[in-house]
Order: structure tokens, then C-alpha cells, then sequence
């Protein structure tokens, strides 16, 4: 398994929009039966695809910076008051209420999500987080895998705001995993 700009160029052109926090694998016929349903079990959360080869081998591509795209589809975009100054968001927001645990400089604390993007989330907070502070944050993602199985997200990122008890970050990377 690749990031996807560091799979073979061969690879990469069978997916155009893919992007380097995505993922690329290639599995051989002899191992698609064992592997083919751990990969494609993410679909519900973000899109994954697979590409048959003439050997009968297969390439996966997955995309969790989509993931959010597939809950803005089934559900609206925030619309609401803009913040005073001007607009700096590149993406749509979607309103998303998770709980959440975070960390930024040896600071741990919860709270919850208050609205997301494919760029940014923007979340509560216990205490004053300093501005430009790398940030990690967690949540139970809205939506489960087949079989009811909770889906931890997980982003790294710098905080862009910063209020006594909100704050915004620009998501860097994201992670998603099976809770334990």
C-alpha cells in the first residue's frame, strides 16, 4: 500500500483525481480473495475503488479526504452568519456535532465538533488554545461500518482560530481506524 503519489506512475493514471493523502494498493489475484474485503469495507465512510487487471490482479484506490463529501451529499451545508472580516474558508461546511479529545502542546482536553470541511473543523474547547499551535484531534466518525462498527477519525493539523472555549484548525492530514 501506497500514498498515492508514491505508487507506480502505472497506477496513478488508472485513478486521475486522486490526490497524495489517498491511498493506492495492488493486489494479486492469489491474495484478492483475503484482501478485497478489508479494503473495500471503507466505502461506507469514503470512497474506495477497485481497477481489474488483464493478470486478474486489482488496484485499489482510496480517498478518506472524501469522506466528508459523503456526509455534505445527505445532509446541507451550513449556512449561517459569516464571521465579521473577510470569508477565508475554501471549502463548504457541514454542521457535525462529535465528541471529541484533543492535544496541542501539551495540552489535552474534549469537547465537540461544531462544523467541518475538507479543509478545516472548527470544535470546542475546555480551555484558551494558542493560535498556530499544531492540534490532533479525535472523534467517533458519524457513520459506522457494515456491521455497526465505530470508525475513529483522526486529524493533524494548525489551529487557524483560537477563542476561550472554540477553536478552528486546517486539517494537514486526516487517519481513519477501527475503534478499539
Amino acid at each position: 500500500m501506497w500514498s498515492f503519489y508514491k505508487s507506480p506512475r502505472e497506477f496513478q493514471r488508472l485513478f486521475l483525481e486522486g490526490r497524495d493523502s489517498d491511498w493506492v494498493a495492488h493486489v494479486p489475484e492469489s491474495e484478492r480473495h483475503a484482501v478485497e474485503s478489508s479494503l473495500m469495507h471503507w466505502r461506507p465512510v469514503y470512497p474506495v475503488r477497485l481497477v481489474e487487471l488483464k493478470d486478474r490482479s486489482a488496484v485499489f484506490h482510496g480517498a478518506p479526504r472524501l469522506a466528508l463529501e459523503l456526509i455534505a451529499e445527505r445532509s446541507k451545508p451550513l449556512i449561517g452568519p459569516l464571521p465579521t472580516g473577510q470569508e477565508r474558508r475554501a471549502a463548504v461546511r457541514v454542521q457535525i456535532d462529535c465528541p471529541t479529545r484533543y492535544e496541542a502542546l501539551q495540552q489535552f482536553g474534549f469537547g465537540h465538533t461544531i462544523d467541518m470541511s475538507t479543509t478545516g473543523i472548527a470544535f470546542t474547547t475546555e480551555t484558551l488554545l494558542a493560535r498556530d499551535t499544531e492540534v490532533t484531534l479525535q472523534m467517533t466518525w458519524p457513520v459506522r461500518l457494515e456491521g455497526g462498527v465505530p470508525v475513529e477519525f483522526c486529524a493533524a493539523g494548525k489551529l487557524a482560530r483560537a477563542e476561550p472555549v472554540k477553536a478552528a484548525m486546517q486539517m494537514d492530514s486526516v487517519r481513519f481506524s477501527i475503534e478499539d
